[in-house]
């Protein structure tokens, strides 16, 4: 009786912290945090904590899909919760009773190939020893941030749209129409709603090199030869094979 209503307290807290966005679920969270960073994901005291460990170097462009969904009335009550811990947040004008509510955009991470392309490239070689060493990390697949309408404006006339790496692996979200640059939208931690998280799968290589596969949704399971752990076994058997 006792471990049914630990597991339902999980729940609720979850389900607190939690919330749907074009039929995918979302987080909440205090923690700043960047669409592409990696990091340690986990729930502590009734709150989504994501420590931030890395930013891999991104030489490519990687391709992102990004949504306009209408704000709503939970949005708004746990975003302005979150206010309590950042004096700096943006605030967002928003009343039920009025028929045109702002409006939230979601930013996804669609390109996985190339990003598990970027991370694996010799470029990252000290974020794929971090992923290794610790097969726990996890990464910011997705946001849920509050633009303005002048940003929001922007991205209706666009077409295509990219995370780019300008420095320092500052990330940025360039806008293009008709294959043309047209913009840049700079996305602050202050305007950030909620969060996606992915998991890394794995392969081994002929030579039992160990490499990220895939990225999948946090709690989907990996498909085909990939794995969600690196696996010794596996490991040994590609090395005595060679």
């Amino acid at each position: 009786m006792l471990k049914k209503i630990v597991v339902l307290a999980l729940l609720i807290c979850t389900a607190c912290q939690t919330t749907k966005i074009k039929n995918e679920d979302y987080k909440f969270s205090t923690s700043i945090i960047e669409l592409g960073s990696i990091g340690e994901s986990k729930l502590t005291y009734n709150q989504n904590i994501f420590e931030t460990k890395a930013l891999p170097t991104l030489k490519n462009n990687i391709r992102v899909e990004i949504g306009i969904v209408p704000y709503n009335r939970k949005l708004n009550k746990i975003y302005k919760s979150k206010a309590k811990y950042n004096q700096n947040q943006t605030k967002v004008a928003f009343i039920d009773s009025l028929p045109v509510k702002p409006e939230l955009v979601t930013i996804r991470i669609l390109d996985i190939a190339g990003l598990v392309h970027e991370i694996n490239s010799d470029y990252n070689t000290e974020i794929l020893d971090l992923l290794v060493n610790t097969q726990t990390s996890k990464l910011i697949s997705s946001l849920a941030v509050s633009l303005s309408n002048d940003e929001i404006a922007k991205i209706r006339q666009s077409d295509a749209f990219y995370i780019i790496n300008n420095q320092n692996k500052k990330y940025t979200i360039a806008l293009f129409k008709s294959g043309k640059k047209t913009d840049n939208i700079d996305i602050n931690p202050e305007t950030i709603v909620a969060y996606r998280v992915s998991s890394f799968c794995w392969a081994a290589s002929d030579r039992g090199k160990w490499y990220i596969a895939d990225i999948v949704n946090e709690y989907s399971n990996c498909k085909g030869i990939t794995e969600k752990r690196i696996t010794t076994k596996k490991k040994n058997k590609n090395l005595f094979d060679m």
